[in-house]
């Protein structure tokens, strides 16, 4: 038994000061891109509600910040992991600075879209690609880059928002949709 006990000592001392050195390395990459996905996703909110009012969408404030702490929550896994990674491999990759922006990138289309829905503007990947299709080569028509922003568009997305909220606010209560 003396054995199995200096095997686990040595162990335990020998693993202790790598562990610690990695946690610590991690943690000094995670803290600034942690302020920043927090900053992104308090924008996101904040845009989000403007968003609300000006399409006069009313979302309880539970269902907002309870849609908020599943990004951060998310985000902020996604953080850990490819700093972790970054970390794991050295420092020698850049995976947490393109993790990192990648997220901020998804964000940051949300916070644009927020911005632009009030005024008709419904940014999405298919409109963008309509756009793209159109200056490229492939000759999209003129009709379909027109889709991308139209009036008739705010009243579309103001249905959109009302039935997304209303069906998670419902859902956040506990009552049941029937079929």
């Amino acid at each position: 038994m003396k054995l199995d006990n200096t095997i686990t000592q040595t162990t335990s001392g020998l693993f202790t000061p790598v562990a610690i050195g990695f946690i610590q390395n991690s943690i000094q990459m995670m803290i600034p891109w942690l302020i920043v996905m927090f900053v992104v996703i308090l924008t996101d909110l904040i845009s989000g509600i403007r968003k609300s009012i000006k399409l006069g969408v009313e979302v309880s404030p539970s269902t907002a910040f309870r849609e908020t702490m599943g990004k951060m929550v998310t985000y902020f896994s996604w953080v850990i992991m490819v700093c972790l990674l970054d970390v794991a491999m050295g420092g020698e990759t850049t995976a947490a600075k393109w993790g990192c922006l990648l997220v901020i990138a998804i964000e940051g289309g949300s916070i644009v879209s927020n911005i632009l829905k009030p005024y008709g503007v419904e940014i999405s990947l298919k409109g963008i690609l309509r756009v793209i299709f159109m200056r490229s080569p492939l000759n999209a028509s003129q009709e379909e880059a027109e889709q991308v922003i139209r009036d008739k568009k705010i009243e579309q997305i103001r249905k959109k928002e009302h039935e997304k909220w209303n069906h998670k606010s419902k859902k956040g209560h506990g009552t049941k949709e029937r079929k």
